[in-house]
């Protein structure tokens, strides 16, 4: 017993070592605008091209090498680190909207920024300098999140609404209770969960679950998005089950975002 609480506590101290550097790291990123926005383009089975795309962000480190958002996430929530990082993918994703004919730009927003109380005021004042249409703009909230922070994600999403923004829930059918995210909250697009695309055009109940969240959604007129879609014959099953967009490395490939 005692010599794992030992380790507990210097693997505790590890962390904590480790989390200092991440800290310095994503710091000094934000202040010397070592942050790259990248664009992934959804696809429509609709037929026309909808001008939709998912932003992502990339850290680069002082030498230029990338850092992708699984290194350097979850330092950044543990330290509080998130709502800054959020804020800057948001500035710069709305700076992509304005120069670009984007449609619709799906942006993230960490568990951190939905409990923020300040976020809306903050984003009205984004907005004007932008001068973007807020309906470009959806912000979209997990499902684990919004279900853990029901209430502030309701306050949050209608805040968003008012604005004019759109408001979209990922990782859709994660959880064990779907249908109440969309009984609370008011969604305009759900994006179902990346793991229920793996071996779906193989596994009948992978596509039976697939096809109840498409319905649910579409019972409460909201848009659907497939997520990490990797290949065609996943992309046919989706198609025949009537999912409206689909997003992933089947479609294309995150590419930087240059904005000049």
């Amino acid at each position: 017993g005692r010599s794992q609480l030992v380790d507990r506590a210097d693997e505790d101290t590890r962390q904590q070592a480790v989390d200092e550097l991440w800290v310095r790291q994503i710091k000094s990123a934000l202040m010397e605008n070592r942050f790259r926005l990248m664009q992934q383009p959804i696809a429509s089975l609709l037929g026309e091209d909808r001008g939709m795309y998912d932003v992502l962000v990339r850290m680069l480190d002082p030498q230029g090498q990338e850092l992708l958002p699984a290194e350097f996430m979850a330092a950044a929530e543990r330290n509080d680190l998130m709502k800054n990082i959020d804020r800057w993918v948001i500035g710069a994703a709305m700076t992509f909207c304005a120069s670009r004919p984007v449609k619709q730009l799906f942006v993230r927003l960490s568990k951190d920024s939905v409990r923020d109380r300040s976020i809306l005021a903050w984003l009205g004042n984004q907005l004007k300098a932008a001068r973007i249409e807020p309906q470009r703009m959806a912000f979209e909230v997990s499902e684990q999140v919004a279900t853990e922070y029901l209430h502030d994600t309701a306050e949050l999403a209608a805040g968003l609404r008012k604005a004019g923004f759109r408001f979209a829930i990922e990782h859709f059918g994660s959880g064990r209770d779907p249908a109440q995210v969309l009984a609370h909250l008011p969604v305009d697009f759900v994006k179902i969960d990346g793991t229920l695309m793996q071996n779906l055009a193989v596994k009948p109940d992978l596509q039976e679950r697939v096809r109840e969240l498409i319905e649910l959604a579409k019972s409460k007129q909201v848009g659907t998005i497939a997520e990490r879609v990797s290949d065609a014959n996943t992309m046919a099953v989706l198609w025949q089950l009537g999912v409206e967009f689909i997003q992933g490395y089947f479609v294309n490939e995150p590419e930087q975002v240059i904005i000049g």
